[in-house]
């Protein structure tokens, strides 16, 4: 029952929370929070139901009384936890509203050191291109458009800012900071998103080197090993594994080459090629060779749970479910390969392969989604806090990087905040501050 007093007391206060917050910046930068108390109702009224069933002569089993208590206290700590964290969101926009002159001047110089960051890259994403081929810069190709794109609403932010101190309304003014700060936030994202890519590239390529070398090694005992008659069944995993080494090689040759895919495929074929050499190496050539692929694996798994991490947390507003649930999944199917990695490492590779493959589809679930995005377009936005009709002032890719929600475009502070313009489902595009 205390969890239940204690739900009861959180959704009371904040509603008082959200009185305030409403008349101090606005229903659309309470939209978010006005959400989270609707859902912490809903589950606060349905664990009363669930207490009231149970205090009644209602006949239950003991396991069924379980149950109901056990949704009881999830919901009551769900509802707890959802209106904590919007409470912090706002006490956070509180504290940048005292501090609202000074923030924007921080902003500006952050927007300044930014601008800097994308001329680097995109002399960065100049040689990436040079060096590997197009698949395997796909991931980041947009990125230094984007981050122009971001730092184009931060001046507009910025001067919405200036605009709302002028006229003392510092409550706008720390609303229009906070969108500024994230774009901020987002366009310091895409920028170092092309490092990271660039560095996974080298170490893959490095590596690929390394198996190249180490996979024409296995050819050889494998064929050596067939030669004097034994161990007839190396005879197809030798020849698939020799084609993929010949087509990795003649890519090499190219010098055109995604290095992580060609690794990925060589690191298959060389599993397939060990599990028929296994009668024939020693124990420890198997262990190394086993230590090598996991490795491999959990490295491979990291680099695509990075890219596609950070491809959704700069366009968040147009992707959806799909690609965010296998993002999650991908974490928490890595997290336990990690965690076996010392006793049980034939277990820890199988879930890093499949971490890896999760991580792959959403990116690629990701990609698709923004591409199909359809951002402002034709959607008639005009007035509000963050300028006039059109895409103009980077409002584009502050809709596509979640920074706004759509209601702001309509009337900026104290503008309808259910007007719903945008993607049909609110996985993305529902922007916080």
């Amino acid at each position: 029952m205390s969890l239940l007093i204690a739900a009861d007391d959180a959704v009371r206060s904040s509603e008082q929370e959200a009185g305030f917050a409403q008349a101090q910046f606005g229903d659309v930068s309470v939209a978010p929070f006005v959400k989270a108390l609707a859902d912490a109702r809903s589950d606060l009224s349905e664990s009363f139901k669930l207490q009231q069933q149970l205090e009644d002569a209602i006949p239950a089993t003991e396991e069924q009384q379980r149950a109901s208590y056990t949704e009881i206290i999830s919901r009551c700590e769900s509802a707890s936890q959802a209106l904590a964290e919007q409470k912090v969101s706002f006490d956070s926009l509180r504290e940048l509203e005292k501090n609202a002159p000074q923030a924007l001047e921080l902003l500006r110089a952050g927007r300044a050191e930014a601008a800097a960051k994308i001329a680097d890259a995109e002399h960065g994403m100049a040689e990436l291109r040079v060096r590997y081929s197009d698949a395997a810069v796909a991931p980041v190709s947009d990125n230094i458009a984007q981050a122009r794109e971001r730092l184009k609403f931060l001046d507009t932010a910025a001067q919405a800012a200036q605009q709302k101190l002028t006229e003392a309304d510092p409550g706008a003014a720390a609303v229009a900071v906070r969108a500024g700060e994230e774009s901020l936030h987002q366009t310091n994202v895409l920028v170092d998103a092309i490092g990271k890519v660039s560095h996974d590239l080298d170490s893959a390529r490095t590596n690929l080197d390394r198996a190249v070398e180490n996979a024409a090694q296995d050819l050889a005992q494998a064929k050596a090993t067939m030669a004097a008659g034994q161990h007839t069944d190396l005879a197809g995993p030798t020849a698939g594994a020799e084609a993929v080494l010949n087509q990795v090689q003649q890519q090499l040759q190219s010098g055109s080459i995604d290095p992580i895919a060609a690794l990925q495929r060589m690191e298959a074929a060389r599993q397939g090629l060990d599990r028929a050499l296994s009668g024939v190496r020693n124990q420890q050539d198997q262990a190394r060779r086993a230590g090598e692929a996991l490795q491999q694996a959990i490295m491979h798994a990291q680099a695509r749970i990075s890219v596609a991490s950070d491809y959704i947390a700069a366009r968040r507003g147009g992707v959806g479910p799909g690609a965010r649930t296998r993002l999650a999944e991908a974490q928490r199917v890595l997290d336990s390969a990690l965690s076996l990695q010392q006793t049980n490492p034939g277990s820890s590779l199988t879930y890093a392969q499949q971490a890896g493959a999760l991580a792959s589809r959403a990116a690629e679930l990701a990609r698709s989604d923004v591409q199909g995005f359809g951002g402002l377009d034709n959607r008639g936005y005009g007035g509000g806090m963050f300028g006039s009709r059109g895409c103009g002032g980077g409002l584009g890719g502050a809709v596509l990087g979640g920074i706004l929600i759509d209601s702001i475009l309509h009337g900026g502070r104290g503008g309808d905040a259910d007007s719903g313009a945008g993607r049909d489902d609110d996985s993305g595009g529902s922007g916080s501050f």
